[in-house]
């Protein structure tokens, strides 16, 4: 189905909509009900790979790297490349680099 999703990395509610390329690292922690699609990649740099908070949307072809982390509540959009931390909660990035492009609650 073109998936490397190794176990014990995801939380609970975990979704995946569509099948396709979808690389997640060993090291990476990803919290509850978490969506993602098709052409992801959640990747580790020098040995440290990204946290990933709860209730966050990542849209196709998202490149995500490095020792990171995200907040809750956050999309992400298309093809965006995540290469710094967004700890903030109720927020939508995108872009390469990616950034803040609209907070939710505003």
């Amino acid at each position: 189905m073109g998936y490397s999703i190794p176990i014990n990395v995801c939380g609970s509610g975990f979704s995946l909509p569509h099948y396709g390329t979808i690389v997640i690292s060993k090291k990476a922690k990803i919290g509850k009900n978490v969506r993602i699609h098709a052409c992801v990649n959640i990747g580790e740099t020098e040995g440290e790979a990204p946290i990933i908070g709860n209730n966050v949307f990542i849209s196709p072809g998202v490149k995500i790297f490095g020792p990171i982390k995200l907040g809750n509540n956050i999309k992400i959009g298309a093809n965006a490349v995540v290469n710094k931390s967004f700890e903030e909660d109720n927020i939508v990035i995108a872009g390469v680099p990616a950034k803040i492009v609209k907070r939710l609650n505003e």
